[in-house]
């Protein structure tokens, strides 16, 4: 029972455990995120990447451009996941792709689907930019983010 107890109660179950936590944070989701949705959007080229503008646009006013708005939504889960993946700009990239997840979620609700899924991804990447992308990470490798001890 004592056992149990440290398991489950114990502020730091092993060593750099919030490391580990945040490394893991980054690269599941980001993983699923290019597999099941970038790496499509990236491959299908433009007239998949103004169906996605065309798609999201119009639900805030903007009737232009759906090629460009497309592509950052590829580029986004199909390139700015890999970013978060290896923590290089993570903070930049969890930026864009949180505004990506907004309007896909955005876009499923008005089209009467369910909007979980972008939701959750949008949830995960906004903690990213909370907590950074943690000491396992090429931003702070090379220095562009401090950790405290």
């Amino acid at each position: 029972m004592e056992r149990l107890k440290t398991i489950l109660f114990k502020e730091n179950l092993f060593d750099n455990n919030m490391d580990w936590g945040i490394l893991t944070l980054r690269i599941i989701p980001s993983f699923y995120l290019f597999y099941y949705h970038g790496l499509r959007k990236l491959t299908n080229g433009m007239s998949s990447w103004e169906w996605l503008g065309e798609a999201a646009m119009p639900l805030i006013g903007i009737e232009f451009g759906f090629v460009f708005f497309g592509f950052l939504a590829a580029f986004s889960e199909g390139v700015l996941t890999w970013f978060v993946m290896v923590g290089f700009f993570t903070r930049l990239s969890s930026i864009f792709i949180v505004i990506t997840m907004f309007f896909a979620g955005l876009f499923h609700l008005v089209d009467g689907e369910s909007a979980e899924s972008a939701f959750i991804y949008l949830t995960i990447y906004v903690c990213l930019i909370v907590i950074g992308p943690g000491k396992y990470s090429l931003d702070h490798k090379l220095g562009l983010i401090k950790i405290k001890k």
